[in-house]
């Protein structure tokens, strides 16, 4: 690269919009310019601040590299505009960030996952997204190690790609639509669906996993790092959606789900996310994408709807930070509109890491006479109560706000409604998730495991209720504990095989296969017509192949409640 321009020490700002929601008033805000990077390594003592980069295509990055004379690239941008100048040094050469770390990596549904960025954050490829502006953003904000770990791809939908656990079946105009891990996407009321070769959330769980991998090899992806703490989630998608009607309608449900399963599925409580808008979208657009972007404005905290979401969630509205194109063209590649809207990212991040943020053991100095029973419920693990405590406080939670009350107790009201809803919806809709999946392939057995215990700590609240319906009183009946007594006896092979091998970390003999296909064998022929039948005749014919791992149970069982 050539020597960089003046502006590194002159007034080279562009003066930007700040997040404006339908309460605000439009204002206009110059953001302080970022240092350059002082190339010091972060405080390895701490633990490494982790924020999860999702989405799809856009938050790929399609930005141009490129070279100075080519208008939108990011090279035109520093050298002949003068932005963004703590990217290049005083010699012209890009700068490396010592305390942040950029990963990326990407699988196709629950695929393998391929590796793609493992550096300190710099430019390196031909093609940048937000990720730069957000790594250096959230790197001047923390004296932490700190890694952007992106793990997404193209082309994939809220509604159906990446629908999150816990989302359900849904039936219009006559279609019954795919809940989490359904297939196809839809199919008519009446008739029996018939899988196909991917479900409802798979690049849910395949980015999921593959962000849990990295993880589990943090070593490899920040060289020194012992231990990590889930910072935040930034969220950039949308485009997929928008060519669906049905899904564009649910969009907003689907994302509040998906928030609140993330924070579930990290064990991370309290991570931040951030949201981006689609950069060509303008408020008071129609249509699908207009449902989005609504949706996506929507869950900032700010606007009040979701008081779980104060202080902890924040949408950057897009649109003037796009500098042309649109979502589904990735903005003509122009470099500017990934760094402005991934910087608009990194200091919403910023300024949510920034606000209070506290364990429900450390609850007690933020209650009054208000808050107190819902903490009080919870605490003595009355989940009934708690959740009706929930209700009222969210009720007075919008008295509060209608009457201004304090601004420090609105404030304290809202941060013990968000902890305690954290703390008791987290365990109740993985309780929902588990409940609805095991109905839908009809695994009783797993059922007669978990339904005693949790009749006793959610029966009688109104969505546990949807999902469980009379489930007790089935699995009480003569037909139900027959086809239980054969489920029993299909866990108990394959978890005892499973056993084996674990131990003798060896194939399979002979002596073994047969003794256990024999086994699997008798529950086949004895129930024909049960699904732990069908489940042991798919063990069995797996199992032939001594040199393949020996599967979970419930995976053959929701294989063989996939056949037609």
């Amino acid at each position: 690269m050539a020597t960089r321009t003046q502006a590194k020490t002159g007034p080279a700002l562009t003066a930007v919009l700040a997040l404006v929601l339908t309460f605000s008033v439009l204002v206009a805000d110059t953001p302080k310019p970022l240092p350059d990077p002082d190339g010091k390594p972060a405080n390895m003592a701490k633990p490494v601040q982790v924020f999860i980069l999702l989405g799809q295509s856009n938050m790929l990055g399609f930005g141009k590299i490129g070279a100075a004379d080519k208008a939108g690239s990011l090279t035109h941008a520093v050298q002949q505009k003068g932005k963004y100048p703590y990217l290049v040094d005083d010699a012209g050469d890009w700068t490396v960030r010592k305390d942040v770390r950029n990963a990326r990596v990407m699988g196709s549904g629950a695929g393998n996952m391929k590796s793609f960025n493992n550096e300190w954050m710099t430019i390196t490829n031909g093609n940048i997204g937000p990720e730069i502006g957000i790594g250096h953003q959230v790197g001047q904000v923390t004296d932490a190690p700190v890694l952007i770990l992106k793990s997404c791809i193209g082309n994939r939908s809220l509604g159906w790609d990446l629908l999150p656990p816990g989302s359900q079946r849904f039936e219009q105009d006559g279609m019954i639509y795919a809940g989490y891990k359904d297939s196809p996407d839809k199919w008519k009321k009446g008739e029996t669906p018939k899988a196909i070769g991917w479900y409802a959330g798979v690049q849910y769980d395949g980015d999921i996993a593959n962000a849990k991998r990295v993880l589990a090899e943090l070593d490899s992806y920040y060289p020194g790092a012992k231990k990590y703490e889930i910072a935040g989630f930034l969220w950039w998608q949308g485009d997929k959606d928008r060519y669906n009607a049905v899904h564009a309608s649910r969009y907003e449900q689907n994302l509040v789900r998906l928030i609140e399963q993330l924070r579930i599925d990290f064990g991370a409580p309290n991570a931040k996310f951030v949201c981006a808008t689609l950069g060509q979208a303008s408020k008071g657009a129609g249509g699908a994408e207009g449902q989005i972007l609504d949706a996506q404005l929507a869950v900032d905290g700010r606007t009040g709807k979701y008081k779980q979401f104060k202080g902890n969630v924040a949408t950057v509205y897009s649109k003037p930070f796009c500098h042309g194109g649109a979502s589904n063209g990735h903005y003509g590649g122009n470099a500017e509109t990934y760094m402005d809207i991934g910087e608009a990212m990194g200091r919403a991040m910023a300024e949510l890491l920034g606000t209070k943020s506290v364990s429900f053991k450390k609850l007690k100095p933020y209650l009054d006479d208000v808050t107190t029973p819902a903490y009080q419920a919870l605490k003595k693990k009355d989940y009934v109560a708690a959740y009706q405590c929930l209700q009222q406080l969210e009720k007075q939670l919008a008295e509060d706000d209608a009457t201004g009350v304090g601004s420090e107790i609105a404030e304290n009201r809202a941060l013990v409604f968000g902890v305690v809803d954290a703390e008791l919806m987290g365990d109740l809709r993985s309780a929902v998730t588990d409940v609805t999946a095991l109905k839908t392939v009809g695994d009783v057995y797993a059922l007669s495991l978990i339904i005693p215990g949790l009749q006793k700590q959610y029966a009688g609240i109104d969505i546990y209720d949807s999902a469980a319906g009379d489930l007790a009183q089935q699995l009480r009946s003569s037909e139900t504990r027959k086809e239980i007594a054969a489920g029993k006896k299909f866990y108990r092979y394959i978890a005892n095989l499973g056993k084996i091998e674990a131990v003798s970390k060896q194939p399979r003999n002979d002596r073994s296969l047969k003794s256990i296909q024999k086994s699997l064998a008798k529950i086949a022929d004895k129930n024909p017509g049960s699904i732990y039948g069908k489940a042991a005749h798919l063990a069995a014919e797996e199992l032939a192949n001594i040199e393949k791992s020996v599967s979970a149970p419930r995976d053959y069982v929701r294989s063989a409640a996939a056949q037609p």
